[in-house]
């Protein structure tokens, strides 16, 4: 974990940058927007395999009805390239909106789940 700081850093370079998502084999057009801000969390601390550096992305599609959404995904430094590299070939990336009724709806049908939510606001609170 020592060289953290340094990784960080340059995952938060990215903001700013131009975002694109291409849907291969299907007629849909690129969808193009800009990496607004990102949250970073180190998913795996303390470990001696490879590291994992998760990100929470808001990208803007100013082309969209709702021009605002999130993007889960993460980035890994293997050991063999020792090279930051995005590892997230598949991503879940919605619009604001999508992820309040995903998250509502996982927290109404599941009592894990909202219990982790609540849990999670009151940490905040403190």
């Amino acid at each position: 974990m020592r060289d953290d700081s340094k990784i960080i850093e340059k995952i938060h370079k990215r903001i700013g940058k131009p975002v694109s998502f291409n849907y291969p084999g299907d007629d849909e057009e690129d969808k193009l927007g800009v990496l607004k801000d990102r949250a970073i969390i180190r998913s795996n601390p303390g470990t001696k395999g490879v590291p994992y550096w998760d990100v929470v992305d808001l990208i803007v599609f100013p082309d969209e009805p709702e021009p605002e959404w999130i993007r889960i995904g993460y980035y890994r430094r293997p050991k063999t390239t020792n090279r930051l590299v995005w590892a997230s070939q598949t991503t879940i990336t919605e619009p604001i909106g999508t992820w309040k009724r995903i998250l509502f709806k996982a927290a109404q049908e599941k009592p894990w789940f909202r219990e982790l939510l609540e849990e999670i606001v009151n940490e905040i609170r403190k």
